[in-house]
């Protein structure tokens, strides 16, 4: 590790935009040793030491562009860790860089049995900011505990907060400090709400804001505390960004830990921080209770024995001899009601039956018999082979015998088939047995809800959060026709739908398979219709969207890409609610729907959906887009009154700049399109670039004479007569012969006639193929009768041949002959 400064501070230049703001006074500053040194430097012009998300199991990954420093993009590997405290993070003025999964050191530790070794260790984050440079680890507080509890020696916990000893004198000694953030000091409701802050900050800074940031300043100087929405009241807005721009500029305060700045009836502003905070507390009475212990099952009367409890008040009070049955009580029993309800004050819970402690609630079976029951039960469960109840039931007889000898039952016999049936429902299969049997699917399938007290709150506003996804369409679409006979094919659709309302933002169709022009057309889509993209896209593992193209052009348009739990459709719901509504309530019906597809045994191949398909994929995709935006965003939310589009429009009242803005300009083009593999295409000097069987050119490419590795070029996915070519740091637009005309069609008739060149290549490929067969066997046809004809001694076809044709002119065939061709007037013969 050992190098000379001035090699330590020429490696600089190599770290790129993750290290721009270090400077050789700024690390001079920090006081680090030789070895610190050495440490910042070689992580800075390192890639991060380890890949996150290997190894996790229903865990959020994120990868987050920085506001604070443009160009850098972070790892996360939990919504409820890592995410929030990058936010916090990103919040800082002093930062100078940040680095995410710093190169790795080697520390001796203790292990849980006592032995000393050597393991090495990973921090999550490495910040240098003016003051101090601090490597940090979050963890969960339940491991922070554990590890307290098992070692001792090299966790602690005081005022200070948790300590990993080893790694902490390691950092110590090269002037860096160790920090480890328990997940509980992290708030998901307050990273939501800088996340809030942080894009207020991006709005246009208008006259209107202006002035109503003025009266509101006007109004806290008389009184000091005010609830946001009749401070908005009083100014006569509707638009809470003045009063944002104020909390992120701390003019005024919010208690950002208890209530989302996306409610203004529900926050409260004051001048003053602890001002703030007593006025949302006051105002949270019902969250601090359900917070207490003050509420209490026993305090409350069970639904169920409501009327019983009724009907005992009525017969005390004498209005009543009858109980809730109908059956007539003695006087011993309403003695015995009067007693208890005074001895209890008139408390009706004193009525309440205890039918619950009737009966004999010892089971028949004894404890050690039950335990190997609910083992054998569950192995039987999560057999790969799926065994049947029946099966199972007669291999737990046939075990019993031997399982009483080796575990010393006290019962005589096995349970009967009905009890065993009743335990194999009520017992469930732990994790590792779903996950033994049917692998992470199953096992997220049957795993346990969250506790919703732990769940993350990411989208209290539109275009906060989204998701894409890709559905393969049960609808049969026309291709062509080739010899008569209708070739059809199946489209992806491709959606992105906001968490918030549920509301689709965009969709694509395309008969290629999920690739990474599916993610680029649908980010375009977006972007047309709206001006702005989400915040945050939520994608499943899918390698279109783990390719670098998806997460470059993420990166550049600052948008966060979080990647959900592998085979968990749970975080999944609101684009696969969209995809069923899809098929239940609108492609059922539709020439080509594929009835087929699901019931493919059931269906004739008379019947089947390839045959009545007709909707080419332009007519399908206006079909399927005013399904969704003119019918789906326009239907009620499940659960609530209002339509999809309706919420965004009341939500966008109080805060209209959510999302990232966009521009449809030459460099959101750029940044959208497809980068062309360098074995794609070919450069020839003078003449242009040779891409897919076209040629491209422009005036500066023409004169170019360098190298084809000197130069990147990027597909225009909208028209496949344009490219972007850059020459020299500069983007150059390029375009074929078709140009002219394709860019004077309709854009969705471009679009689609595009899509349909570039998706039906390899089909295109496969038709070719066929056809060409087919002639050669129409021409080996009529090689075989030649040979036959001069094998029989004749040179001309026989009229029996000529009639053979299918050709409906050779009717009137004239046989060919030289001699009846007349000379033309000025040749001679």
């Amino acid at each position: 590790m050992a190098q000379t400064s001035s090699e330590f501070y020429e490696a600089l230049a190599e770290a790129g935009p993750a290290a721009q703001r270090l400077t050789e006074e700024a690390l001079t500053r920090l006081g680090l040793s030789p070895e610190g040194l050495s440490y910042v430097i070689e992580t800075g012009i390192s890639p991060p030491a380890r890949k996150v998300g290997r190894k996790r199991r229903r865990n959020l990954i994120f990868d987050v562009p920085l506001k604070s420093i443009p160009g850098v993009v972070l790892q996360a590997e939990s919504m409820t860790g890592e995410f929030n405290f990058l936010v916090e993070l990103d919040r800082r003025s002093d930062l100078l860089a940040v680095f995410d999964q710093p190169i790795t050191i080697k520390v001796g530790i203790t292990d849980n049995i006592g032995r000393r070794t050597r393991t090495t260790y990973t921090a999550d984050y490495l910040a240098i900011d003016r003051q101090r440079v601090c490597v940090y680890e979050i963890k969960a507080d339940s491991e922070l505990e554990r590890l307290i509890r098992e070692r001792p020696e090299d966790w602690i916990l005081d005022k200070d907060g948790y300590h990993y000893l080893p790694v902490s004198k390691h950092f110590n000694s090269m002037g860096i400090e160790h920090v480890i953030v328990p997940i509980s000091s992290l708030s998901s409701l307050r990273a939501d709400n800088l996340r809030l802050l942080t894009s207020a900050r991006e709005a246009p800074d208008t006259k209107k804001y202006r002035k109503a940031r003025q009266g509101i300043r006007h109004l806290l100087k008389h009184e000091s505390t005010m609830r946001v929405s009749d401070l908005l009241e009083r100014i006569g807005e509707f638009d809470e960004t003045p009063v944002l721009q104020l909390l992120d500029s701390e003019e005024v305060f919010a208690d950002l830990d208890r209530v989302t700045l996306s409610d203004p009836s529900s926050v409260w502003i004051s001048t003053r921080p602890e001002f703030a905070k007593i006025a949302q507390e006051a105002s949270s009475s019902l969250a601090n209770l359900l917070r207490s212990s003050a509420i209490d099952t026993n305090d409350v009367i069970d639904p169920r024995y409501e009327l019983e409890v009724a009907t005992r008040l009525a017969i005390i009070q004498g209005t009543k001899r009858t109980n809730s049955n109908g059956e007539e009580v003695s006087e011993r029993t309403i003695r015995r009601y009067r007693k208890a309800f005074r001895e209890a004050d008139g408390d009706p819970r004193s009525l309440v039956p205890l039918w619950g402690n009737c009966g004999n609630k010892d089971p028949m079976i004894g404890t050690v018999h039950l335990s190997f029951l609910e083992a054998f039960i569950r192995a039987g469960k999560g057999d790969k082979n799926d065994l049947s109840t029946s099966s199972c039931f007669i291999a737990y007889e046939k075990a019993f015998p031997q399982a009483k000898v080796d575990l010393g039952f006290f019962d005589d016999r096995p349970v009967c088939r009905s009890t065993f049936y009743t335990y194999w429902d009520r017992i469930s299969l732990k994790n590792e047995d779903s996950f033994n049997k049917g692998g992470r699917r199953l096992e997220n399938q049957q795993a346990d809800s969250f506790d919703p007290a732990k769940k993350t709150i990411i989208a209290t506003r539109p275009f906060a959060v989204a998701h894409i996804d890709h559905w393969k369409t049960d609808l049969h679409l026309v291709v062509g026709y080739i010899n008569g006979a209708k070739i059809t094919k199946r489209a992806w659709l491709t959606a992105m739908v906001d968490a918030f309302n549920g509301e689709v933002l965009a969709i694509w169709l395309s008969f290629a398979d999920p690739s990474k022009k599916s993610c680029t057309m649908v980010i375009r889509d977006c972007a047309r219709r709206h001006g702005r993209l989400p915040e945050m896209i939520i994608v499943d593992g899918g390698s279109d969207f783990r390719s670098s193209h998806f997460f470059v052009m993420l990166a550049t348009l600052k948008v966060v890409r979080c990647e959900r739990p592998p085979e968990d459709p749970r975080f999944g719901q609101q684009v696969e609610r969209l995809f069923k509504d899809f098929k239940d309530r609108f492609a059922r019906g539709l020439p080509g729907f594929g009835i087929s597809i699901e019931r493919s045994r059931a269906v004739s191949a008379a019947f089947k959906a390839a045959k009545s398909s007709s909707l080419t994929l332009l007519e399908a995709f206006e079909a399927i887009e005013a399904f969704a935006f003119r019918g789906y965003n326009n239907s009620p939310k499940p659960g609530e009154t209002s339509s999809r589009y309706a919420i965004r429009q009341k939500a966008e009242r109080s805060y209209p700049h959510g999302g990232r803005k966009v521009s449809w300009d030459m460099k959101f083009l750029i940044a959208t399109s497809i980068e062309s593999p360098d074995d794609h295409y070919k450069l020839w000097t003078g003449r242009g670039i040779h891409v897919y069987d076209k040629w491209y050119s422009s005036p500066r490419l023409l004169v170019y004479r360098g190298y084809k590795k000197d130069i990147s070029v990027r597909l225009e996915p909208y028209a496949d007569s344009v490219i972007y070519v850059c020459i020299e740091g500069k983007w150059l637009e390029c375009r074929s012969s078709e140009a002219p005309l394709q860019l004077a069609m309709s854009e969705t008739s471009l679009l689609f006639r595009s899509a349909e060149r570039h998706d039906l290549s390899a089909l295109r490929a496969e038709l070719t193929n066929d056809m060409n067969r087919c002639v050669a066997e129409i021409v080996n046809e009529k090689l075989r009768e030649i040979a036959e004809r001069k094998e029989s001694g004749s040179s001309q076809p026989t009229a029996s041949d000529v009639n053979s044709d299918d050709s409906p002119e050779l009717s009137t065939f004239v046989p060919f002959n030289f001699d009846d061709i007349e000379p033309y007037e000025n040749e001679t013969p």
